[in-house]
């Protein structure tokens, strides 16, 4: 295993001041005047004597450690695993490192993860909290410790938050299947104690008694985090007996596992069961039938939340500023709903 050298092998490598390597390293070579020969000099050694930056001992003489926690609820849900991806991308842009936790939904884990991070000193976190985590939030906001929320809402004042309008993309997504000549459509949700979850359920049925259908609450089903498939088929299974013609699925993760299960009974998708869910994995692109999809702008959500978190950071904002943003979605309509 190869040995990771320190700023004092480099400059005694190259015959330079500790200082002037310090300089390179941390960017502030035109700031010093330091010629392009030498700067490219020192980098290529670094690179070649296996040169690591200790981001604990920099955060205690610079006050900042240069990374950011980021605590997801499910990184086997694609969309989070392509959040992780563009926070990563973006904090490179501000010279920042991403932690990464994954809280499973469960208050405990996402408690837990959160002392972890504090304990390593991260300068800020960018989170998804679970159901019932309030009170660590408000700890958050107590020790002055920068933080954005994503893909949730809380009510909980003076907190940064980047979000989807889930009311408006749940009532759009329901018109699209009521457009399709269906009058028995069935929500598959989970956690309706999450809000941005209740808002989603609460756009489908704003949406159904605008256009003068009778809510169903026998196929409107709430499962619990674990997306276990044989509880989804059952879930099915009992919409299909009851006669739904037409399925929205609040999260592409029961999406994903739901056409899955449609397949499985032979259901024939967009003849006899429109489908559209949240998200858009390349599974739906490729499926048998491909899905159609409420599309979040993952991307953006990932930038803004970066953004914030860098700003408040670096205390930009003046006074009372506090930015709780929410994006549009855009859709895709493809065979399960034409």
């Amino acid at each position: 295993m190869q040995t990771k050298s320190t700023i004092k092998d480099i400059a005694k490598q190259l015959g330079v001041s500790t200082s002037l390597v310090s300089f390179v390293l941390n960017g502030k070579s035109k700031e010093k005047r330091i010629s392009d020969e030498m700067t490219a000099k020192v980098l290529k050694v670094a690179k070649k004597m296996n040169y690591t930056p200790n981001y604990l001992a920099k955060s205690l003489r610079h006050g900042k450690s240069r990374t950011l926690g980021l605590i997801v609820a499910d990184i086997s849900n694609p969309f989070f695993a392509t959040m992780t991806r563009h926070v990563e991308i973006e904090a490179s842009k501000y010279n920042y490192h991403v932690i990464l936790g994954n809280s499973d939904e469960n208050l405990s884990k996402f408690s837990n993860q959160l002392k972890v991070l504090k304990n390593g000193q991260v300068d800020g976190f960018i989170i998804t909290p679970p159901h019932g985590s309030e009170k660590e939030i408000i700890e958050l906001q107590e020790q002055n410790i920068p933080f954005v929320i994503v893909d949730r809402i809380f009510n909980i004042p003076n907190t940064h938050s980047v979000m989807i309008d889930n009311h408006k993309s749940s009532y759009k997504a329901t018109e699209r299947l009521l457009a399709n000549n269906r009058k028995n459509i069935a929500l598959i949700n989970i956690i309706p104690e999450l809000i941005h979850m209740r808002q989603r359920e609460e756009g489908f049925l704003d949406a159904l008694k605008d256009n003068g259908i009778n809510v169903n609450h026998s196929i409107i089903k709430h499962l619990d985090f674990s997306h276990q498939k044989d509880v989804l088929m059952e879930a099915i299974k009992d919409v299909i007996q009851k006669q739904a013609d037409a399925i929205l699925f609040t999260t592409n993760k029961l999406g994903l596992m739901g056409v899955e299960c449609l397949k499985e009974l032979n259901v024939d998708i967009s003849n006899k069961m429109s489908v559209i869910s949240y998200d858009d994995p390349i599974a739906f692109k490729v499926s048998y039938t491909p899905i159609s999809a409420i599309v979040q702008p993952i991307e953006q959500m990932s930038k803004d939340a970066v953004r914030i978190l860098m700003n408040t950071i670096e205390n930009k904002y003046n006074g009372d500023i506090i930015e709780n943003i929410e994006l549009e979605v855009d859709f895709i309509f493809r065979a399960s709903c034409k």
